[in-house]
């Protein structure tokens, strides 16, 4: 049991989690996912990014994947400019940002930041720590301040991954209010 909490602490913190009622249950799962999904579809859509793909995943829950640029798949084998950086930097936070406006705290993300990792990676410019750090944090705050500027689009929006309504829909949402 030490073992496995030394290589894997998150097994050991879900279990207790699990054990003080911290998880989500069924609904609440729902909830958290569709909010966190539908920040990522409103900010990316907000910034310009076409939407590449929205399907329901194999757990049953909405998944929102963006051409990383304006261009599409065109860009394919290049690395990224100083703004496709900034508006994918809004994209990655904006899930976790949403989260945390509804919820409090922001419980997913981890696989946003390791793909944000991955696109400065790709930067045409060399991006060090500091400069990382800040895009990040500019990234949340301006998905904060599309997210809140735009409450009553993304309350729709959670509402229409909750009912898994069709890309079409969402845009057609977004574009409506």
């Amino acid at each position: 049991f030490i073992g496995i909490g030394s290589t894997a602490p998150g097994i050991i913190a879900g279990g207790i989690a699990a054990l003080r009622g911290e998880g989500d249950d069924n609904s609440a799962q729902d909830d958290r996912v569709c909010r966190h999904e539908a920040g990522h579809f409103l900010c990316g859509y907000l910034a310009g990014l076409p939407v590449k793909g929205y399907s329901i995943a194999d757990n049953g829950y909405p998944c929102v994947e963006f051409h990383p640029s304006p261009e599409g798949d065109s860009i394919s084998g290049r690395g990224f400019n100083e703004e496709e950086i900034a508006a994918l930097s809004v994209v990655a936070m904006s899930g976790s940002v949403a989260e945390a406006m509804a919820l409090g705290k922001a419980r997913g993300g981890e696989n946003d930041l390791l793909e944000l990792d991955n696109l400065f990676r790709k930067s045409n410019d060399f991006l060090g720590a500091a400069k990382q750090q800040d895009l990040t944090r500019w990234g949340a705050l301006a998905a904060y301040n599309l997210i809140n500027g735009n409450k009553e689009k993304y309350e729709c929006l959670v509402q229409a991954f909750k009912d898994k309504k069709s890309v079409a829909e969402c845009v057609a949402i977004i574009e409506s209010r």
